[in-house]
């Protein structure tokens, strides 16, 4: 009996083992997998800016109006609307958004994508796992509208990662609402004045001053010009000094 627990002990412990140095990033695109056909549920949680769905075994430690902190089991992590690409899709279309992450550590999982979202349009995500510590890992994911990051172990890190895109699924962003309380653009109308600098003719002394003209299209009138206009005096005018 005692050969056959030591036995059943050896075996979990090497099947523990097993689990934690088996490869992370199949397990990332596992996760992410089911997360992105994981049914879309109504919201839940409802904000100023945004709406999203939180499942039950996700809690909300802190909130404010453009970001979230969570707690899965012992892992927690935040979550932040991105207003940048929200700004930059209304006015900057055609401007390329992309997302960086100042990587400490190495990167030891990594998936990308596009994923369908709860108002059926297609954004896409992106999926950074690194090493930070012993056993620990820093998770960065970019999806739509949102921006998430958290810590996590090697063991727990796919699943976490793959909460945040079923977070950022379920996420409706009220767009006008964003613009209106973080830009301050208006249409401009623009109207066109042509204005003629020069005069189209021969400068009779060789001075560029002659082919300037006022906004009104008259010559201007320059030092040289004023003294060439003086008239000349009469004859026969004497000075009676």
């Amino acid at each position: 009996m005692r050969k056959f627990l030591l036995l059943m002990a050896c075996l979990l412990m090497l099947n523990g083992c097993t689990m934690i140095s088996a490869g992370i990033q199949p397990r990332l695109d596992q996760a992410c997998a089911e997360a992105l056909s994981h049914p879309l549920s109504s919201a839940n949680n409802r904000k100023q800016y945004y709406s999203y769905y939180l499942e039950p075994s996700v809690g909300r430690m802190a909130s404010t109006e453009t970001g979230n902190e969570f707690l899965m089991g012992s892992d927690r992590f935040v979550m932040n609307l991105d207003v940048a690409a929200i700004i930059n899709e209304k006015y900057y279309p055609e401007q390329e958004i992309i997302h960086g992450y100042a990587i400490r550590g190495s990167v030891i999982a990594q998936s990308e994508g596009t994923m369908t979202c709860a108002d059926g349009s297609e954004k896409p995500y992106s999926v950074v796992i690194e090493k930070s510590g012993e056993n620990e890992c820093l998770i960065h994911v970019s999806a739509g509208y949102m921006s998430f990051e958290g810590f996590a172990t090697e063991a727990t890190a796919p699943a976490v990662a793959a909460e945040m895109l079923k977070i950022s699924r379920s996420v409706t962003v009220e767009s006008q609402e964003v613009l209106a309380a973080f830009t301050t653009m208006e249409g401009i109308d623009y109207v066109g004045t042509p204005v003629e600098l020069f005069e189209d003719k021969a400068p009779e002394n060789g001075s560029i001053e002659e082919l300037l003209v006022d906004y009104d299209g008259q010559p201007r009138v320059t030092p040289d010009s004023e003294e060439g206009s003086e008239e000349p005096a009469e004859e026969g005018e004497e000075n009676n000094e």
